[in-house]
């Protein structure tokens, strides 16, 4: 078990350099399946999005359907930010990815309710941004921009649908217990995703 932790939290471990190289030239559906391969791909990225998935099934049942607005319109926020976006924008998405897989893991879902469409935008803004940290507007095709914000929803609605599924279909406390373990999961390789961040050259 410990090395299976050990050899997720080395999978998870970002680079320092956060901006994504994207090709030019390609038609709409290759810029579209290359927008949501850096979504998939990228554990900084896609952790963050499960802690949030995570969080919103604990949090009620229609937890998704409450904080996905917020979440998509996070999402165009960071997608038009994008472009005033540092190093630091690979810090935020971590961070943030942080504090939602802590709350999810540890905080009663009453207390964390009226948080949640907040925590959603944030998250969503903080992917996109890190995303497409750099980029220009005209440097990167409206393909590939919607690409990554269908491939972060997608991960959204997969994860807290499947936790929800659960939940509802194995009414017992221990479904509750892992679903704030695999939080728990996150949040620690996320943590060391932080730390190899931040210790990076140039980060």
């Amino acid at each position: 078990m410990r090395r299976a932790a050990l050899a997720l939290a080395a999978g998870a471990v970002p680079t320092a350099a956060w901006a994504h190289a994207f090709s030019t030239g390609k038609d709409a559906y290759g810029a579209f399946l290359e927008g949501a391969g850096v979504i998939l791909a990228a554990p900084g990225l896609i952790l963050p999005v499960a802690a949030l998935g995570i969080a919103l099934a604990l949090w009620r049942s229609e937890g998704l359907l409450a904080a996905w607005l917020p979440f998509l319109a996070g999402g165009m926020a960071g997608v038009a930010l994008a472009p005033f976006a540092g190093s630091w924008a690979g810090l935020a998405v971590i961070g943030t990815g942080l504090v939602v897989a802590v709350i999810a893991a540890l905080v009663p879902p009453a207390r964390i309710g009226p948080a949640m469409p907040g925590l959603a935008g944030l998250t969503g803004g903080a992917v996109a941004l890190a995303a497409l940290e750099g980029h220009g507007w005209g440097e990167v095709a409206l393909a590939t921009r919607v690409g990554i914000l269908f491939a972060a929803n997608i991960a959204l609605a997969t994860v807290a649908g499947a936790a929800r599924v659960s939940l509802e279909r194995i009414v017992h406390p221990a479904t509750r217990i892992a679903w704030r373990i695999a939080a728990s999961w996150v949040a620690a390789i996320l943590v060391l995703s932080l730390a190899f961040l931040m210790r990076a050259p140039g980060a």
